[in-house]
């Protein structure tokens, strides 16, 4: 069953193990805390909701919704939990990485040091924001660290993956503007 389900599919089934949900609600979910590593928008979503139940791993029952037509509550059925446990074991499948600042720092190069130093100081922020935010979070969750065997374990664990990535993403951007002033402190330019 796996083969022939996405990986999004998986994130879907990780959201609805926590909670029945309506697609709107999962969307919600996937924009925070899964948002931190993984994304997909509403029309993604539905057509994977709509592959995930023809495969038999979800169900839905109808409800009132806010307005004249109603909703459908989403939730996983013992097929999908089982899919879902047996997928987290299996190794990841290799996929390329996709940087654009890693690519862009390919080129540099060929571009004007302070253009450049601009560009990674806007990185830095960013990364900084996220790891401030992370850093809070963590804080409260250390306070009372969630056991293994509760959805607030996974929560916890990719928090810290969050964590270690912003932290050495801040610092290469740091690296990358001290370079970059070197850079242009010496007079070096594009060729």
């Amino acid at each position: 069953m796996t083969a022939t389900t996405s990986t999004l599919g998986f994130a879907i089934l990780a959201v609805l193990a926590r909670a029945d949900s309506t697609g709107y609600e999962i969307a919600g979910r996937m924009r925070h805390p899964i948002g931190r590593f993984w994304t997909a928008g509403h029309s993604q979503i539905h057509a994977d909701l709509q592959r995930l139940r023809a495969a038999g791993l979800v169900e839905y029952v109808t409800a009132a919704g806010p307005g004249p037509q109603e909703k459908k509550v989403y939730s996983v059925t013992p097929e999908g939990l089982g899919a879902l446990r047996d997928w987290v074991t299996e190794p990841p499948r290799p996929q390329p990485e996709r940087d654009e600042l890693v690519l862009k720092t390919y080129a540099a190069w060929l571009a004007d040091p302070a253009r450049l130093i601009e560009m990674f100081r806007t990185a830095l922020r960013h990364h900084e924001e996220r790891l401030a935010e992370y850093e809070s979070t963590w804080a409260a969750v250390e306070e009372a660290p969630p056991a293994f065997g509760t959805s607030g374990f996974g929560n916890m664990a990719a928090l810290r993956c969050g964590l270690t990535y912003e932290r050495h993403r801040a610092e290469w951007c740091r690296w990358m503007i001290d370079q970059l002033l070197r850079a242009q402190s010496d007079g070096e330019h594009p060729a």
